[in-house]
Parts: C-alpha cells; sequence; structure tokens
C-alpha cells in the first residue's frame, strides 16, 4: 500500500465501501477500495457513518468531485455519506450482496413451496389414510394421489440448487 495518504487518495473514481470484522467481539474496519486499480486506499478501525465521514474528510474537493461510483452493501449510513460528500455520483450495491440477497430470497420461496406442498401430502394422508408399510396396490388412486404428492414436495425440498442453474444444465441430481 502507497504510504502516502494523498497520492493513495489522488485519482479515485470507481471506489467500494465495505466494513469486516476482524476479531471476536464484533471489532470492525471500514475498508474503501480502488476498483479501478484492484486495491485497498484506506482504512480504518470501527464501522458506521463516524467512520466513514473520516474518510471523505481525508479527501479535497476535487477528489470528492473525482468520484463517479461508489459500491456497498445496502447499510443507510453509506448511502447517507455518499449523498453528502459526493452527491454527483452513482451509488450502487456491490454484486457480493445482491447475490446473497438474492439467494436468501429464493430459498425462502423454495421453502414455502415445500411447506405448501408438504401440507398437500398431510391433507391426502388425513382424507385417505396414511400409506402403511409394504408396496402399495398400484390399482388404488388414493395412494398414487398421496405417492406423487410425497414426488412434488420431495423435488420441491431438493430444488435449492436447480434454481440458479439455466433449463439446460439442470439434470437429475
Amino acid at each position: 500500500m502507497e504510504p502516502n495518504l494523498k497520492k493513495r487518495l489522488d485519482g479515485l473514481v470507481l471506489i467500494g465501501i465495505d466494513e469486516t470484522s476482524y476479531r471476536k467481539g464484533f471489532k470492525y474496519i471500514t475498508v474503501i477500495v480502488d476498483h479501478d486499480k484492484n486495491r485497498v486506499v484506506w482504512l480504518h478501525e470501527g464501522h458506521g457513518k463516524s467512520v466513514l465521514e473520516k474518510f471523505y474528510e481525508e479527501l479535497s474537493d476535487k477528489q470528492r468531485k473525482n468520484i463517479k461510483v461508489v459500491t456497498g452493501d445496502g447499510a443507510r449510513w453509506i448511502t447517507e455519506c455518499v449523498e453528502k460528500y459526493t452527491p454527483e455520483c452513482v451509488r450502487c450495491m456491490d454484486s457480493f450482496h445482491v447475490v446473497e440477497w438474492a439467494n436468501a430470497a429464493l430459498d425462502e420461496v423454495r421453502i414455502n413451496a415445500w411447506r405448501d406442498a408438504n401440507a398437500i401430502v398431510k391433507a391426502l394422508e388425513e382424507k385417505y389414510g396414511k400409506i402403511g408399510k409394504g408396496k402399495p396396490a398400484k390399482d388404488n388412486r388414493n395412494v398414487q394421489k398421496i405417492l406423487n404428492a410425497r414426488k412434488e414436495a420431495y423435488y420441491i425440498k431438493g430444488s435449492s440448487f436447480a434454481l440458479g442453474k439455466a433449463p439446460k444444465h439442470l439434470n437429475e441430481r
């Protein structure tokens, strides 16, 4: 890392802001990266608005105006600082957090779909009785309804990895 802070902060156009824990007990550091040069340009112990304001206050007016894009997670304090110190720049969510949030949303949909399918199985079993041990008779339509509902619920339960795949890449696993 360039030891001269003023040189490190010159020429910033696309920056990323993130905080990370570095010790047990919730010890955080805030990190600013230069996306153009793929390097850390500033870090400080702690996180939150007051820490990020320290970064922006290190910058000259010219350096602040030069920043065109700021990426980061959805933290309100990042947005507030970006709006205060670099109001003309574009504020973007970083891809890591977007993918994380999308996966969480898909997982919630999958879980709810499985619960709905499982409720259908339970309702059919309550209506027609549970299937006993052994091989059920093939001609029993009620048993087939239950088996088909179980199969559907089983496929939904195991679909967590299939949701993100293109149909041409799906297989039985």
